[in-house]
């Protein structure tokens, strides 16, 4: 009752202190802000044998549910935005890819064939989809140092990754120099008013970092590094306004590469 009487009549900066008074510093999926550096084993959290298994088990019934006819927002946006960049049988690169979940959804709502290399920094993570998926191609590499030649795709695809990775402009660049035709950065969370914003959270039993762009910022970052922007697709909900005081949503970037 305290809490949404402080919502309705006091200030952004009154809820805050409100907030921490009534010992509600985070929400429900353990996020807090952070101020500073960020720790380094925040950026390992990701890397574990424990997270890996989690993270591939909680997509199972989601591309069950796809499969039966019922895909899930970012799944219906990822294949809608690939399919907007007009290449056939595309040499897709995808940055931060798990377990490779996005060849399947890729491969199932495209219905034209994609060629697929899925990269990302655990080593475990690539373990899975090489078992998982013996049509696509997986490596264990860092998206800020990509271990691939210049031009070397039709389309770097950020499947959910950016928002993981706290130098998020060496990403953009490093997109940029691996892809002749397109950048398709998936399921970004972002800011409108709120300047880019840190924070740690607990996902899939573990410790890492998140970041929130502005989203300003990230089109500023763009058109830097030679990205126009073709496309803006909406994601899956994710609102941080408890924490961030701000209504947080997610989008998938269409860039083009000029």
């Amino acid at each position: 009752m305290l809490k949404s009487i402080a919502r309705r009549i006091l200030p952004k900066e009154m809820q805050q202190l409100m907030r921490r008074l009534l010992g509600r510093d985070r929400i429900a999926q353990g996020h807090e802000i952070l101020i500073g550096d960020v720790p380094l084993e925040l950026g390992r959290g990701w890397q574990s044998v424990d997270v890996a298994e989690r993270q591939h088990a909680a997509f199972e019934p989601l591309l069950r549910a796809m499969y039966e006819g019922h895909p899930r927002e970012d799944f219906l946006a990822v294949a809608e935005a690939v399919k907007m960049t007009g290449l056939g049988n595309p040499l897709i690169l995808e940055v931060g890819c798990g377990s490779g979940w996005n060849f399947e959804v890729l491969t199932h709502l495209l219905k034209y064939p994609i060629r697929y290399i899925g990269l990302d920094i655990s080593m475990p993570m690539s373990v899975i989809g090489k078992k998982r998926h013996s049509k696509a191609t997986f490596v264990v590499g860092d998206a800020t140092m990509l271990p691939v030649g210049d031009h070397a795709c039709d389309v770097c695809l950020s499947g959910t990754a950016l928002m993981h990775l706290m130098d998020y402009g060496l990403a953009i660049q490093e997109s940029r120099r691996v892809s002749r035709s397109w950048c398709i950065f998936h399921t970004v969370p972002i800011l409108q008013k709120r300047a880019t914003t840190r924070l740690s959270k607990m996902a899939y039993g573990s410790h890492v970092a998140e970041v929130v762009l502005n989203e300003g910022e990230l089109l500023e970052l763009l058109n830097r590094n030679g990205l126009v922007v073709r496309h803006v697709l909406p994601s899956i909900s994710y609102d941080l306004e408890e924490i961030l005081m701000e209504t947080t949503r997610t989008c998938t970037y269409v860039c083009q590469v000029v």
